[in-house]
């Protein structure tokens, strides 16, 4: 693990970013299906995922998204570099839409992603901080993230951020004794 104090951010560059936030949002994916795997009870098969990942055109498609919002006033998409090094070790991508239940706008933490080498530092804390203060300077108090439940360093750290449930996703796990 490397251990940094402090880290640098800039604006996401789609010229000079858009490779490793590919990189860092199917890493992150990957870790999704996981936790939902364990979830649901169902094997985790890295192989299949990866499969998936790329008939889907998952990486260009976020590639895509992000590029699309890079200029976008009502989207926060940072980069974060360790010192001394402009190469990535993490990324925020915020965004302020329409909520279709309340209609208002509201803050969405669509992502944040951090190099497994500089996680468990409070460096997520520092980036989602950072996040609320764009968030305040665009005069949105009201935000939301989805966290899967069993990624409890997440729940904890959006929970001491003042973070709170307000809904619940529910999935029945496969029944792999029934047969038709």
């Amino acid at each position: 693990m490397q251990s940094i104090s402090q880290f640098h951010s800039r604006r996401y560059s789609p010229e000079n970013d858009a490779e490793k936030a590919e990189e860092f949002h199917l890493a992150l994916m990957r870790h999704h299906y996981r936790l939902w795997s364990e979830l649901k009870g169902e094997k985790y098969d890295p192989a299949y995922w990866d499969r998936i990942l790329i008939e889907e055109k998952e990486g260009a498609r976020w590639r895509e998204e992000l590029g699309d919002r890079a200029e976008d006033e009502n989207a926060y998409i940072q980069v974060y570099t360790a010192p001394g090094s402009d190469v990535p070790i993490g990324i925020l991508f915020l965004d302020i839409r329409r909520d279709h239940l309340t209609f208002r706008n509201e803050g969405y933490i669509n992502e944040i992603y951090l190099s497994p080498e500089y996680q468990g530092q409070g460096l997520s804390r520092q980036i989602l901080m950072d996040g609320e203060a764009w968030f305040a300077e665009k005069g949105i108090s009201s935000r939301q993230v989805f966290v899967t439940a069993n990624n409890l360093a997440a729940v904890r750290l959006y929970e001491r951020l003042g973070y709170q449930v307000i809904d619940y996703r529910m999935a029945k796990k496969a029944d792999t004794d029934s047969r038709e």
